[in-house]
């Protein structure tokens, strides 16, 4: 029996807040979803330095290296 050739996804390294990672996740919407993020909370994100506004996650594409900084409001003071 043959079975079709599957593309297998191949993990990336990159870094969230400072910490190493491995992902199969392509963007960075994909990513927040994988980490555990609530993307319906207040949270902004940074890749590589750079504000990706929400509405761009689904198309931000990653790419080994990337560093992502996700950031949450802190009530208080």
């Amino acid at each position: 029996m043959n079975t079709p050739n599957l593309q297998t996804a191949t993990a990336l390294s990159v870094q969230i807040n400072g910490e190493p990672v491995q992902t199969c996740s392509a963007t960075l919407a994909d990513l927040l979803t994988e980490r555990g993020y609530d993307a319906t909370q207040a949270l902004a994100c940074a890749v590589n330095r750079r504000f990706v506004p929400r509405n761009l996650w689904a198309q931000q594409v990653l790419q080994p290296g990337d560093a992502i900084e996700v950031v949450s409001p802190v009530v208080g003071g």
